[in-house]
């Protein structure tokens, strides 16, 4: 058992040495090389008919919603891009890719570079935030919703999101029904 307790401290090394250089680690750009508020349009206003229908779509799917639609989206709150495995195929691993697992990483861990200047400008409210029916079968979170981080497949304040917005309207009420009360 001794013997091997130097080979766990190194594993150990290894894991938080990369887990602290994920967080430290530079954006490839930042909002002053891309500023979203100058790209995409403002979102509708939480008073909006755009806003109120999608407010709508949410609460019929939740209402709508099937067990498999629900573990889909419980599945898909796990933020990874292993996850499209199962359509990619076998060679579709970090173990296989490994320079894309670490510009993935580094992607993931600095999106908020380009994300959450414009989310502060906008601050659009989430669906829960909009209506006490949205029941999400996730996490929630309270970020501004608008425009979408999930799209690069993080979120600014660490958890797990439930999005909204144009972009973000697939993770909330989209295809996959991520928004499974």
């Amino acid at each position: 058992m001794k013997r091997f307790a130097p080979l766990a401290a190194v594993v150990l090394l290894l894991v938080a040495s990369s887990a602290v250089r994920a967080q430290d680690a530079q954006p490839f750009v930042t909002n002053k090389d891309i500023d979203l508020t100058m790209i995409l349009p403002p979102p509708p206003a939480n008073d909006s008919a755009e806003t109120k229908a999608e407010l709508g779509e949410v609460l019929t799917l939740q209402v709508t919603r099937t067990p498999e639609m629900e573990k889909r989206a419980i599945a898909d709150a796990e933020e990874d891009v292993w996850r499209f495995a199962d359509v990619m195929g076998p060679k579709f691993s970090k173990e296989t890719l490994p320079k894309f697992s670490a510009f993935f990483d580094r992607v993931v861990a600095t999106e908020g570079a380009v994300a959450d200047p414009a989310k502060d400008v906008w601050k659009r409210p989430r669906p829960h935030q909009l209506s006490d029916l949205v029941k999400p079968a996730v996490e929630l979170s309270n970020s501004g919703s608008w425009p979408s981080g999930h799209a690069t497949g993080r979120h600014h304040d660490g958890q797990h999101p439930v999005r909204h917005g144009a972009g973000e309207a697939a993770r909330d009420h989209g295809p996959r029904g991520r928004i499974c009360p």
